[in-house]
């Protein structure tokens, strides 16, 4: 009797042991994992690497790249609805950008008004409109605030100033007060803008109705930085 039990027992025991070592991953120490179970580990931890040593970070976002330049005069392509102009669809052309002198900036009482653009350089901005559809209900907007002047990276390498007006000899002509537009008609705009002393060289005159940084204004329409 002793050793019949004592079979029985042997028998409960490797069984329960057989059962123990199924649930751990088999006899191999857990090598035979299955490809889904490989699966979810490879997704949770990142990709697999030969070093086992996933950090599981994301590479770095692609470096946005600018479009092709236009030429000074070439309409960007499609047509804007700047948000100033209370409605009307345009096109936009940048004709051309007319570097200034110290003499302008002190005689437009610019640097009185802010020291830091001592020594600046003043570039007067000339870009043409042409109404294609809708009707603006701000007849006499500023269309020109939609243009920047940026470096070889996107970033601005001159602004507008305050009072951006820009006339006085030899820079912005005194535009014209107007009533209305009609379909068909063009208008150019000028303003200054203002390099600070040691800025980067600009590289692109951009423009956009709704574009607020580097990369916004770097996919949309921008014009080689030729000046006259």
């Amino acid at each position: 009797m002793h050793r019949r039990r004592s079979k029985v027992l042997y028998g409960i025991l490797t069984a329960a042991l057989g059962i123990a070592l199924t649930a751990c991953g088999g006899n191999d120490g857990g090598k035979g994992a299955s490809p889904s179970q490989g699966s979810a580990a490879k997704s949770e931890g990142g990709s697999e690497s030969g070093s086992g040593s996933g950090s599981g970070k994301q590479s770095p976002a692609a470096k946005v790249e600018w479009t092709p330049a236009l030429t000074m005069g070439q309409p960007a392509p499609g047509l804007y609805e700047p948000g100033v102009s209370g409605g009307g669809k345009f096109q936009v052309a940048a004709t051309k950008v007319v570097k200034g002198t110290q003499k302008q900036l002190k005689e437009g009482h610019y640097i009185e008004a802010d020291r830091t653009l001592e020594g600046g350089t003043p570039y007067f901005v000339y870009v043409t409109y042409t109404l294609k559809e809708g009707k603006p209900d701000v007849v006499n907007s500023d269309l020109n605030s939609g243009a920047v002047i940026l470096d070889e990276n996107g970033e601005k390498a001159a602004d507008r100033p305050v009072v951006h007006s820009g006339f006085g000899e030899g820079g912005c002509p005194v535009g014209p007060v107007y009533m209305s537009w009609d379909i068909g008609e063009s208008r150019t705009q000028c303003s200054i803008y203002i390099a600070k002393a040691g800025a980067k060289q600009p590289a692109r005159l951009a423009w956009s109705a709704t574009g607020t940084t580097a990369d916004e204004f770097k996919k949309g329409a921008s014009w080689a930085w030729v000046t006259q």
